[in-house]
């Protein structure tokens, strides 16, 4: 059997306010060209289809029309991400089956949750995990930071083994493959910027070994960057997205996947997608900027321009050199050499407030002086409660 698996298509993101969806159009297109060339039996898509709950029409439209034309290669199954409105795809999920687009919203007990769909490799046996929710998981008021983890991962990892033993049962009755498609947080999984910080935090993450290891392959969803799992035992990996998001995504070559399950051997192949403009970060003298840009053609800059004082209108100045620029940052030689005073008595968190609040000065163009970093760091330290220092 052959499957595609694709995810975190966030239509509908903006880059600092510059609008994508042509970009983001294209990659889809070429997605789907995967699809036709490979003849695929099935099309995974692991969440996260659109960036907001609050609909955007144009996004939303753009997300029907390439679920439409992959559903006319093969059956596509489908969950909600965290940044998916569950309901909207509860109601339209009757509608979109006659077209072949299974969508899954919330999590469903596994009989419901376990979709067999016959295809001409035999068939296929598919959980559909959308984003488990924390505030739907019934976890107890009043629990602690660390019980709350605990449990937040204990009960997930229990509907995941509810849904594998759904999956392993009727494979064992009626052959073919088992596969489980979710929107997880897998605990070791390398996260870019672009996620969303809250759902990325140990909280909402599950470890790797409660992942079942008698399927024939996992289908993962929320992390950007397309990557296999430490620890997971049976095959399975994030596609990641399928044009940077962000520009922590700088260097991540965005890509969809294509899975070949052969008996109890499962092999994957990594498909490019390069119709998105690459994310690309520049930091150098001003007169230097454009030069630079050069050697990444049609890419989308962070500028971060090294200056020795302020320079007037530098935003403008930096964008008729580097059409491209998306943002402009100025860096100060002194501000880089800078070491405020008391910073080695000050508390870790002291330390990283000092260092946002000095970064948030050489942004605006007038870094701290000696004198001001001294005085927010004794202000800081003024402020610490006894007895937390440390």
């Amino acid at each position: 059997m052959k499957l595609l698996h694709t995810g975190d298509w966030h239509l509908g993101k903006r880059l600092f306010g510059v609008e994508r969806m042509d970009e983001a159009e294209a990659a889809l297109a070429q997605v789907a060209e995967v699809a036709e060339r490979e003849r695929v039996d099935a099309v995974i898509v692991a969440g996260d289809l659109l960036d907001r709950r609050i609909v955007d029409p144009a996004a939303f439209g753009a997300c029907l029309r390439a679920m439409e034309r992959l559903a006319r290669v093969a059956p596509v199954l489908a969950v909600a991400g965290n940044h998916d409105d569950p309901d909207l795809w509860i109601h339209l999920a009757p509608h979109l089956a006659a077209s072949g687009i299974h969508v899954a919203g919330r999590v469903r007990p596994a009989g419901d949750a376990v979709l067999t769909l016959p295809t001409a490799s035999g068939p296929l046996h598919a959980a559909l995990l959308p984003w488990p929710e924390p505030s739907r998981m019934a976890l107890d008021a009043g629990a602690s930071v660390q019980d709350a983890r605990i449990r937040y991962a204990d009960r997930v990892a229990s509907v995941v083994r509810s849904y594998a033993d759904e999956l392993v049962r009727r494979r064992r009755e009626e052959g073919g493959t088992a596969v489980l498609v979710g929107h997880l947080m897998v605990d070791r999984a390398k996260a870019g910027g672009g996620e969303r910080e809250l759902t990325m935090g140990i909280t909402y993450a599950i470890s790797s070994a409660s992942l079942p290891a008698d399927l024939d392959y996992i289908a993962l969803g929320h992390v950007h960057r397309p990557q296999t799992i430490p620890g997971l035992a049976a095959p399975g990996r994030y596609a990641g997205s399928p044009l940077a998001l962000d520009f922590s995504d700088e260097g991540i070559a965005p890509s969809a996947v294509v899975v070949e399950i052969a008996g109890d051997r499962t092999t994957t192949r990594l498909e490019a997608l390069t119709a998105a403009r690459p994310l690309v970060s520049l930091r150098g003298p001003l007169e230097r900027l454009g030069e630079m840009a050069g050697a990444h053609p049609e890419a989308w800059f962070a500028c971060a321009v090294e200056l020795e004082a302020p320079v007037m209108d530098l935003v403008r100045r930096v964008r008729d050199d580097v059409p491209g620029a998306l943002r402009v940052e100025p860096v100060y030689a002194a501000a880089d050499d800078e070491q405020a005073p008391g910073a080695d008595a000050a508390s870790e968190g002291g330390e990283a407030i000092a260092d946002l609040y000095g970064d948030w000065h050489r942004r605006e163009g007038r870094a701290m002086t000696p004198a001001q970093a001294a005085a927010f760091a004794e202000a800081l330290a003024a402020a610490e409660p006894a007895g937390e220092a440390g």
